[in-house]
């Protein structure tokens, strides 16, 4: 798959989440965005990483990782259930799925604290493809 090809995978796979608002959820370049108001909102971000070649059969297979982070952030002092439950409804969404050659493993969540009035957690979502 292409950088593009994984992009476009990983994009149609959250915009197919039922977890929150799509409007609460800003992709990579997306105009700016202004959460205000919103319970729970969302960042996605896709990191390449590593590629690989195995030679199999004809020639080289190119295996590329790389890790998805979803950001999600609910206002200071709203309480973990919903952004535990939100983080729960895309782990789903994601761990152990696949999109063609496109898979994605186990999800990890990571509290990143509080800043600017948005408590954070970070749910990273490692992946592979051919």
């Amino acid at each position: 798959m292409t950088l593009t090809e994984i992009r476009n995978a990983v994009i149609k796979r959250m915009t197919a989440q039922a977890a929150m608002p799509a409007s609460s959820v800003t992709y990579p370049n997306d105009p700016t965005f202004n959460p205000s108001g919103k319970t729970i909102w969302a960042r996605l971000t896709n990191l390449p990483g590593m590629a690989a070649a195995v030679e199999i059969g004809d020639g080289p297979v190119t295996h590329r990782s790389g890790i998805i982070i979803i950001q999600l952030f609910v206002p200071v002092g709203s309480r973990s259930l919903l952004i535990t439950e939100t983080a729960d409804k895309l782990r789903e969404l994601f761990e152990w799925k696949s999109d063609g050659e496109l898979d994605y493993f186990a999800v990890s969540a990571v509290d990143a604290g509080e800043t600017d009035g948005w408590s954070q957690l970070n749910l990273q979502i490692p992946y592979r493809a051919l």
